[in-house]
């Protein structure tokens, strides 16, 4: 007669309790890691959008500073202030002005290695004014050179692109740099974004206008002064203004042979003399 397996009611007790434990405890580290993956969960929400925000507010403090970014619209760059700024309906405008520095007069045309004021001028009714400009010459290269930026602006260079930009979200709609022009001569393309901005510190409320100037090399004309007048004896057929110096009455006149001044019946008898008279 076979015997069946004794269990003690003792061991059965101890065993429901392990595998009680054992369970609760299973509970337990998943409710843990579930608490742990919300945390990191919120805390990635929490950072991407301050990353989000401090991207969207870089700008604010020039787009090549911050984010070593071209937004000019120049051939070759990938986007411009509108990619990322819209919203706004401030009626904006840019314009682009290149001036004399002596006279303040704005020139149509540059002569190479002269020094000019150039001028980014964002229209508009919006309580801040924001741009980033640039000068490419004909090859695609810098076309001279940048200095002296007003208050409300910086320099900057990006993959080796001259660039002038707003500093800061300026309440001054007029943003200005010294350009000296290119030595070599040639067109000069300028490229210029610029924001009418809500003042919001992000990117949306804002209005974005672009502009392109081309400015080509003055021709250099030299004057030469002297004489206009062509029945004067130094007439000077190369002369581009009168300067005074005709010579009228003491020019020796042909057939003038007694230097008179005149040619008359004096001068045909001087001549019969020398020559003779043939009948």
């Amino acid at each position: 007669m076979s015997k069946g397996l004794n269990i003690s009611p003792l061991f059965v007790v101890f065993f429901c309790d392990i595998s009680m434990t054992l369970r609760c405890q299973r509970n337990e580290l998943e409710n843990q890691l579930q608490f742990d993956v919300m945390i990191r969960t919120q805390i990635s929400l929490i950072l991407g959008t301050g990353v989000l925000g401090l991207a969207l507010m870089s700008s604010s403090s020039g787009v090549a500073e911050i984010q070593n970014a071209n937004r000019t619209g120049e051939p070759g760059t990938s986007m411009t202030c509108n990619q990322c700024h819209g919203g706004g309906s401030w009626g904006a405008t840019t314009n682009i002005t290149v001036l004399d520095p002596n006279t303040g007069d704005e020139v149509t045309a540059y002569l190479p290695g002269e020094q000019y004021v150039l001028e980014v001028a964002i229209g508009g009714t919006s309580p801040r004014f924001g741009m980033q400009a640039t000068a490419v010459d004909a090859m695609g290269g810098n076309a001279g050179s940048f200095a002296n930026p007003s208050n409300n602006t910086q320099l900057e260079e990006v993959q080796g692109r001259h660039i002038f930009e707003h500093n800061s979200a300026s309440t001054n709609n007029t943003f200005s740099v010294d350009w000296t022009a290119p030595a070599m001569g040639g067109d000069v393309t300028i490229y210029a974004s610029g924001l009418a901005a809500g003042g919001s510190g992000s990117s949306g409320g804002d209005q974005y206008a672009g502009a392109v100037l081309t400015l080509p090399e003055a021709e250099i004309v030299i004057e030469i002064g002297g004489c206009t007048y062509d029945f004067a004896c130094n007439y000077n057929p190369l002369a581009s203004f009168d300067d005074g110096s005709c010579e009228v009455e003491s020019c020796a006149l042909p057939g003038d042979l007694n230097n008179d001044g005149a040619v008359t019946t004096s001068d045909l008898l001087a001549f019969l003399a020398v020559f003779g008279q043939t009948l």
